[in-house]
């Protein structure tokens, strides 16, 4: 019998407080290897701070975590993060935009907003293979600031893939697309997700639409605690929807897609 996959992230009777405000509450959650994660919930719930806890930018008030088999507290927080990518609309705004897009994607690399180091041949065309991936292979040369939102986004996601992350974080990441950058943008993430088998995803998201057929479950967060959490065809279902976001929501699926429509 084999041997069970050791899980990517362990969280056991996670809190985090500040003050008097109890932001999250006895979160307990476990992803294994192969699983890819949609976080949801209303504004508030915890999603992003919750994920910040995986990421090593902060730290819970109490309980143990342990991601990619290293325990909070027993490892160097900065080894941890170099195998962890997280990218959210801020990064987009904080690197400089008149860099070329490749150039943006090596910065990746070294952990800048901007280039300053001379990458290796073997660094360059690790940059040029996610440029392909994420369909921007002839954009390479093109300046940052004249790419569309939706290109920017996908170049976000090759600098994050060029450091060969374990767990790639997306926070929000379709805000701002229009249906058809989205449908093109979540494409490319089911490329990235079929090329690179070893990379586990957790996407925040307030659409269900945005939670392609790649994604295998959920996790709600309300008022800072586990609504519901699971694969996802168990989770997405009416009754979880109504007590996450109230009788007028109305759950519908086509064609594999979930969508929701609140009243």
């Amino acid at each position: 019998m084999s041997k069970m996959k050791k899980p990517i992230v362990v969280l056991e009777n996670v809190h985090l407080e500040r003050e008097e405000d109890k932001i999250l509450r006895n979160i307990n959650w476990t992803v294994f290897p192969g699983e890819h994660w949609a976080i949801i919930g209303q504004n508030a719930a915890g999603k992003t701070l919750l994920l910040k806890i995986i990421a090593t930018y902060l730290w819970p008030t109490r309980g143990s975590v342990e991601v990619l088999g290293e325990e909070f507290g027993s490892i160097e927080l900065h080894k941890l993060r170099q195998k962890i990518s997280w990218i959210s609309s801020a990064l987009e705004q904080e690197l400089p935009q008149n860099q070329s897009v490749i150039e943006v994607v090596l910065s990746g690399y070294f952990s800048t907003l901007r280039l300053f180091d001379k990458p290796t041949e073997k660094i360059v065309q690790r940059a040029r293979k996610f440029l392909q991936i994420m369909g921007l292979n002839s954009h390479e040369k093109q300046i940052f600031e004249t790419l569309s939102v939706g290109e920017k986004k996908k170049s976000l996601i090759a600098r994050a893939m060029i450091r060969k992350p374990r767990l790639l974080i997306l926070d929000e990441v379709c805000a701002g697309l229009d249906p058809i950058a989205r449908r093109k943008f979540i494409n490319s993430l089911r490329r990235l997700i079929h090329k690179e088998s070893n990379i586990t995803i957790l996407y925040v998201t307030h659409h269900l639409e945005e939670i392609f057929s790649e994604i295998t479950h959920v996790l709600a967060l309300k008022n800072g605690k586990i609504a519901f959490s699971g694969k996802k065809q168990d989770q997405l279902n009416q009754k979880n929807m109504n007590f996450l976001f109230g009788k007028k929501a109305k759950l519908r699926k086509k064609n594999q897609t979930y969508y929701l429509d609140i009243f």
